[in-house]
């Protein structure tokens, strides 16, 4: 499962990165076009939306990885001496994101789906592409939760562990 998740990672990150670099140089030729050749790339603004949706999905994805993701501590676990109870209760988070990743892959799945009847107004591009990254995401958070819900299983006192 370890080998899994860090293929995954390096395939995640490098995609997340050529995305990014897309996403700067769209938006960089359309400030060029627009403001110094006064003749506006009309696809730009879409393509910069949609590129921008793959990225913030890709850093969810990597953000429950690395144990980034936002969390509300209401306890100190350590204070508890019931090592079965801290155990359980630190499997929570990792539980509901894994149940919310779910959800994601099987809602974003139908609405993938759905999108391949919807093109994109100015770039033409099939809908179904850029709503793709809602099932991916999901994919990877389930990926990514069941192997910290794994650790934690495991070995409960390092289940913080990245």
């Amino acid at each position: 499962m370890k080998a899994l998740v860090q293929l995954l990672e390096k395939i995640q990150g490098f995609c997340g990165v050529i995305l990014f670099v897309a996403l700067i140089l769209v938006v960089f030729f359309q400030v060029i076009t627009r403001y110094l050749l006064h003749t506006p790339l009309l696809w730009s603004e879409e393509a910069a939306r949609f590129l921008l949706f793959w990225v913030a999905l890709m850093g969810a994805g990597m953000s429950v990885k690395t144990k980034k993701h936002f969390t509300i501590e209401v306890m100190d676990f350590e204070k508890l001496r019931n090592r079965s109870l801290r155990k359980a209760l630190r499997l929570i988070p990792d539980i509901c994101i894994l149940l919310f990743g779910i959800f994601m892959t099987w809602v974003g799945t139908s609405y993938s789906v759905m999108g391949g009847l919807r093109v994109a107004t100015n770039s033409r591009l099939n809908m179904r592409y850029v709503f793709a990254a809602i099932p991916v995401a999901g994919i990877t958070i389930v990926v990514y939760s069941v192997f910290h819900i794994l650790i934690a299983l495991k070995r409960p006192e390092q289940s913080d562990s990245k």
